[in-house]
């Protein structure tokens, strides 16, 4: 039988119908007030099924399970090494639990066990948060804790999240209602005064090029990578109005303002494939930090392929 999760890490949680409390029973956390029961297995705690989701979330889920076999090898050298450290700067060090929002196979989760706090890692593909229990198994010094539930509905108790994570998930809520939704949920869980770290596309300069070469998905589409996958790219002032809505917002720059691994394939394609190794071996080694002084700089609205915002709840 799986080891249960950590029981204060389940004493977060709620019923996300009703937001009551939950109880374990064996190898399940029961809700007295409607009666639904949420299993836990293999280390992840369910709140979705089939039926709660319509036909277009279930494609979406199904093309996030098959992404996970692949998802970390386009993040893997330069990417990580620029995103990562920089997003749990945003959030600094804070004292109480962490909640990674839409964690996919757990790659920012990996980071935050490092901060010492307990995490709790929600996502609506079970195969990806597999993944990710596997991957944060004896890592850092932080329990975490694996949710597979809607981020429109967070089963996580008011007020009880010291700081909140949510990495490239926003651009695929679909419409501003949506996306207001998912803020608001994000503001609920978090403690008053709580900072939140998101990112999301940017609408650079690339994407403004092509949509005026007429490429119909430089803006907005159904189908990334392949996938069934809706996204939307922002502006900067979209992205901040959105945000502001509901949150304080402190910043919001772009990030990996240097296509590197774009550059390094350019090199190998011209046929120097040693220069084309050695210029991606040194961004990934010390490069990225030009990456980060741009962030600091205008050249990061055109620039940054991501948008990255601090964000803080605001008090009641």
């Amino acid at each position: 039988m799986d080891a249960l999760p950590d029981p204060s890490l389940l004493a977060l949680l709620c019923c996300p119908r009703d937001r009551s409390e939950l109880v374990l029973r064996g190898s399940a956390l029961d809700c007295p007030a409607c009666g639904a029961t949420y299993p836990i297995r293999g280390g992840v705690v369910s709140f979705l099924t089939a039926e709660q989701l319509s036909e277009q979330e279930l494609r979406e889920q199904s093309s996030r399970d098959d992404e996970s076999v692949w998802y970390d090898s386009m993040f893997e050298g330069y990417t990580n090494a620029v995103e990562v450290p920089t997003v749990l700067a945003r959030i600094g060090r804070p004292a109480g639990p962490i909640l990674d929002h839409g964690a996919g196979t757990g790659r920012i989760t990996a980071a935050l066990v490092g901060l010492g706090q307990p995490v709790i890692a929600v996502d609506y593909s079970a195969v990806s948060l597999r993944t990710l229990v596997g991957r944060c198994a004896g890592r850092g010094t932080g329990p975490v804790l694996a949710v597979q539930a809607d981020v429109r509905h967070l089963p996580v108790r008011d007020g009880v999240m010291a700081a909140a994570t949510s990495v490239e998930i926003y651009e695929h809520v679909r419409g501003v209602a949506e996306r207001r939704r998912v803020l608001e949920e994000l503001s609920r869980v978090l403690a008053p005064g709580g900072v939140l770290a998101i990112s999301t596309f940017n609408y650079n300069l690339v994407y403004r090029l092509w949509a005026l070469k007429g490429n119909e998905g430089a803006r907005e589409g159904e189908h990334l990578l392949g996938g069934d996958f809706y996204y939307y790219r922002f502006s900067h002032r979209e992205f901040r109005d959105e945000l502001a809505a509901v949150f304080d917002v402190d910043r919001v720059a772009g990030i990996r303002n240097i296509p590197a691994r774009t550059l390094s394939g350019l090199v190998r394609r011209a046929g120097a494939k040693g220069a084309s190794d050695r210029f991606l071996g040194f961004m990934v080694r010390r490069g990225h930090r030009l990456d980060w002084a741009l962030e600091r700089t205008p050249l990061s609205r055109p620039l940054g392929f991501f948008w990255l915002a601090r964000a803080v709840r605001r008090a009641d």
